[in-house]
């Protein structure tokens, strides 16, 4: 009879067809999960611990995760109460935050300055004199020589390293993450194939006001707001490090530069008809740009709540194409699909909503220079404590 039994569950299992490994059905479960939610995950057993802190597993997890535009939250009133930097996860009807900075009071939120983001790091300073890089998702975090103008924070993939590029006038400076002072920087100079592209980059724009768009090893800055004349886009090569220019097919204010799928945009709002045109680089080499769409916003929506002036301060924020119209008078944040159908809006008591010219794409990848010689003790920075 048991012998029996067990020819008739093997034969079952045989009908049933091939199993999956568990690993693999696993991994494709697992590189979906946002950070936190995996992080819990770790706990279950050896096997998912294994898995989940696999190089390989963790580099396939963070290009799997969505680029999400960052998001102060602070209030307005007298008194002193917590501010937050959250992950908007415009991917999500309503919309998600996420939390990614948090701080006692907005007092203390005021004193930071959020330069750069790049590869789940975020580059930041105290008062523009103490200077630090951080996972948020790990939170981990190590300090940083002073520096002064940051432009950009990048990944150097022939190296594998993190740079820092800032500037001190008039040359660019390059400080490798994870170096211990300033006398290990290297001056590139000002990098310029012709005398008419120095113009453009040697100006103090090249901020964190104003951070660059990253496709194909290189950093892309909008300059057309600043130079009506000349329609310009600066861009930086990653991998040889120096400055080149390529046009832009638009010029003037409300003007954003953004990447989807692969492709570089430019978005120009009309803000009298809040129609906004979507340009596209069709031929990166050749630099040829083709306007795309014509899309017209939720202009009536979104004026019950709002005056029509109060929607100027608009970001293109998402890789899939949404914007988010911030109107700061009122603070409201108004969800806009990329069809420029209101999807969503946000307001929350006695607290304003400012949408940064950051975005933020989670990831649990080991560094180096986040590791701790010794065993002593770490604090917990200040930009944590909140969360």
């Amino acid at each position: 009879m048991v012998k029996s039994a067990r020819v008739r569950r093997t034969q079952r299992d045989h009908a049933a067809g091939p199993v999956l490994p568990e690993d693999l059905v696993l991994w494709e479960i697992f590189y979906r999960l946002p950070a936190k939610e995996l992080l819990r995950f770790r706990a279950v057993c050896r096997s998912w611990r294994r898995l989940t802190c696999d190089a390989e597993f963790l580099l396939a997890h963070h290009k799997h995760q969505p680029s999400l535009p960052l998001v102060l939250f602070n209030s307005d009133t007298l008194y002193k109460v917590p501010a937050t930097v959250d992950a908007f996860d415009l991917w999500q009807s309503p919309a998600v935050r996420r939390p990614v900075l948090g701080f006692s009071s907005y007092d203390e939120c005021r004193k930071y300055y959020i330069h750069a983001s790049c590869d789940g790091l975020l580059l930041l300073s105290r008062t523009y004199r103490l200077y630090y890089i951080c996972n948020p998702a790990t939170r981990q975090w190590c300090a940083l020589p002073d520096l002064s103008n940051v432009t950009a924070l990048y990944h150097h993939r022939p190296s594998s390293e993190y740079r820092v590029l800032y500037r001190k006038n008039p040359n660019y400076h390059i400080l490798t993450v994870g170096s211990s002072s300033l006398e290990e920087q290297r001056c590139i100079g000002l990098p310029v194939p012709s005398p008419s592209v120095e113009n453009f980059i040697s100006g103090a724009w090249l901020d964190h006001d104003n951070p660059p768009v990253v496709l194909h090893d290189c950093l892309h800055w909008y300059t057309g707001s600043y130079h009506d004349n000349e329609r310009k886009l600066v861009v930086f090569d990653t991998v040889d490090e120096s400055f080149r220019c390529m046009p832009s097919p638009v010029a003037g204010y409300a003007v954003h530069l953004c990447q989807m799928d692969g492709t570089l945009c430019i978005r120009q709002l009309d803000r009298d008809t809040m129609i906004v045109q979507v340009w596209v680089l069709q031929d990166y080499e050749k630099e040829v740009w083709s306007l795309k769409h014509k899309i017209q916003l939720a202009k009536a929506e979104m004026t019950k709540y709002v005056s029509d002036k109060a929607l100027s301060a608009w970001n293109v924020v998402s890789d899939n194409g949404d914007m988010v119209i911030s109107g700061r008078s009122a603070g409201l944040l108004f969800h806009c699909d990329s069809k420029g159908k209101l999807v969503d809006k946000f307001r929350k008591n006695s607290v304003t909503p400012e949408v940064l010219q950051l975005s933020l794409k989670e990831s649990l990848v080991r560094h180096a220079f986040f590791e701790r010689k010794g065993r002593k003790r770490v604090k917990v920075q200040s930009f944590f404590r909140g969360l």
